[in-house]
């Protein structure tokens, strides 16, 4: 027979939550051939749960660390479901008060949830972010190696001493969070600002034909087919540190240019492009797949990489 002892304070949603999470896994979790069983005592301040099992055979190496694990995993859920909506809402304040955006945490919450829980990349490999999974298998770790050597545990002080470096790791999260999230904002109080430059700016070219190269980001035409020379913004990509994108080098010659229309071909092979360029010129922007710049584009993009055969 194998016996744990978990205390919990006497707090009603603390000790609530525990039960909760214990009965849940009794019924989810098939532990045979060992047979895993609590009992709820009162003493003092806490609420002792007292973890028996037994093997309905000998113990083998598998068996052996049965109730260690359940009893383990029943700490790592409650520490994910009671105490890091505690912890997170304290960092949170914490960090909001320091940049003055007590007001903005609604808007900060997407960002938070966006990182801390799981979503794949855009190619498809796992996110390495710090996941509700990763989160969930560290505390586990951490509650299993501990019980090797202790057979029973106090949640409060396994919390404050045991998680340290668990709360830095989500401290550093939703700092990223709210750094996300101030980039995003100052990009949307920028384009305002273009939106806004754009409209009480005098037209300078009827069209402008955007289309994708590899020499240089894009080659810009007007409505005759003329290529379109920016000496200025030429001379920033000849810069040996070149620390533009694209799209900032795309958006600042279209600023310039300040044309009427904008037609982006290709635009099937610049998918992003179409959102970010309407964003900021609205419905002066169409798209083109078909015409001739978009099929002398992909000649030139095949040119500079010759199938292989």
């Amino acid at each position: 027979m194998q016996s744990f002892r978990v205390w919990v304070e006497k707090v009603p949603a603390l000790r609530d939550t525990y039960r909760s999470i214990v009965n849940k896994m009794t019924e989810r979790v098939n532990t045979a051939p060992v047979r895993i069983t609590y009992k709820e005592l009162e003493q003092g301040e806490y609420v002792l749960f007292h973890f028996q099992s037994w093997c309905e055979r000998e113990y083998d190496a598998q068996t052996i660390e049965w109730a260690r694990a359940f009893v383990a995993l029943t700490i790592a859920e409650w520490v994910l479901e009671e105490k890091e909506p505690q912890v997170m809402d304290e960092i949170a304040a914490q960090l909001l008060e320091a940049e003055q955006l007590e007001e903005e945490w609604p808007e900060i919450i997407p960002y938070v949830n966006r990182i801390c829980q799981e979503s794949d990349l855009a190619d498809g490999l796992a996110h390495e972010l710090f996941t509700a999974t990763t989160r969930k298998a560290k505390v586990y770790r951490k509650a299993f190696d501990y019980l090797e050597e202790e057979r029973s545990v106090n949640l409060s002080g396994f919390v404050r001493f045991r998680l340290q470096e668990h709360w830095q790791e989500l401290y550093e999260s939703i700092e990223t969070a709210i750094d996300d999230y101030l980039e995003d904002k100052q990009y949307h109080e920028f384009v305002e600002l273009l939106r806004y430059f754009i409209s009480v700016q005098d037209i300078k070219q009827e069209v402008v034909h955007v289309v994708p190269s590899v020499d240089k980001p894009f080659h810009l035409y007007d409505k005759k087919g003329n290529r379109l020379w920016l000496e200025q913004l030429d001379a920033v990509l000849s810069l040996e540190e070149q620390k533009y994108r694209d799209e900032d080098y795309l958006v600042s010659a279209l600023v310039t240019l300040a044309p009427k229309s904008i037609v982006l071909h290709m635009a099937s092979d610049k998918p992003a492009l179409v959102p970010m360029i309407r964003s900021i010129f609205d419905n002066r922007l169409t798209t083109c797949h078909s015409c001739q710049l978009c099929r002398a584009g992909r000649r030139l993009l095949d040119a500079h990489n010759p199938t292989k055969l």
